[in-house]
């Protein structure tokens, strides 16, 4: 996430992910709060960023809804969904 997000704001975008894991049948089975970070590179004029890790249980089919739904959120800097074995 952005770095400059109060921690109401960044409540908020954790609350809507979750959101949007549950809508589309999954759920988060383990939230990992990094912080504030180093980026590797500047994105948008950043050279900080708030990472968080999940964990989730979801159908295979459901990540491209869950990506679409996350490219339209301001405040993420970037994400990356991998799928484990």
């Amino acid at each position: 996430m952005k770095p400059m997000l109060t921690e109401d704001i960044r409540a908020n975008v954790l609350k809507k992910i979750d959101e949007y894991v549950t809508k589309a049948g999954g759920k988060i089975t383990k939230e990992d709060i990094w912080g504030k970070r180093h980026l590797a590179y500047v994105i948008e004029g950043n050279e900080e960023g708030y990472y968080v890790v999940y964990n989730l249980e979801i159908d295979k089919s459901k990540i491209t809804e869950i990506q679409n739904k996350l490219k339209f959120m301001n405040d993420i800097l970037r994400f990356l969904l991998v799928l484990e074995d």
